[in-house]
This record gives structure tokens, sequence and C-alpha cells, in this order.
């Protein structure tokens, strides 16, 4: 009885999502709802989650982070705070240099001009 309790507590701890994640689905639902403010407030949650410098973090961490950089650039330009979205934009790509936060870079450059 006591392999399964300790078993069953290993898998929960395994299974369960940090509050990093968690915040992260939640803004993430919250854009789907068109709630776009309160998106927003989840996901510079997430951001305010993790150090300013970002070479402490490990691999899964750093793409959260830039996911929710990238969420938010996302979430301003849908309210056309272009300035903001940039800003976002470019410190998602700066983190994860990927083809899709650079489009997302690309086109609220385009959409700012």
């Amino acid at each position: 009885m006591k392999q399964l309790t300790i078993l069953l507590l290993l898998l929960l701890t395994i299974g369960c999502k940090n509050n990093a994640d968690l915040t992260m689905e939640r803004g993430i639902q919250y854009y789907e709802w068109n709630l776009v403010d309160k998106a927003i407030l989840e996901f510079n949650q997430v951001v305010h989650m993790f150090p300013k410098d970002s070479r402490s973090l490990d691999y899964d961490q750093v793409q959260l982070l830039s996911q929710a950089h990238h969420n938010l650039a996302v979430a301003y330009a849908k309210k056309e705070w272009f300035t903001d979205a940039e800003r976002e934009a470019r410190s998602a790509f700066e983190l994860v240099p990927s083809s899709e936060n650079r489009r997302v870079l690309d086109l609220i450059q385009d959409k700012s001009l």
C-alpha cells in the first residue's frame, strides 16, 4: 500500500503543470474567448515569473517565456497597440529566433509603418 501511495504521489508531481504553464493556458483561453485584456494580464504574469536575465533559464523556461512575449505581441497587435506589440515580438524573437517569431515581428512592423 505504501508503494502505491508513493507511486501516485510521484505521478501527480510529474503530471502537474507549474504555475507559469497554468497561467499561460489561462491567458490563451481568455484570448480565445476574446477577453484580450484578461489575456494580456495573464501573459504579463508569465513574463514576470521569470528573471530579467534569461541566461539562468533552462530550455523549457526560455520557450515558455518566448511564447509569453509572442502571445503578448499578438494580443497588443489585436488592440492596435503596435509599439508595445513590436517590443514584445522583438523579445520573443531574441529569446527564440524562430520563423514564427520573425513572421509576427515583421507583420507588426509592417502594420506600425
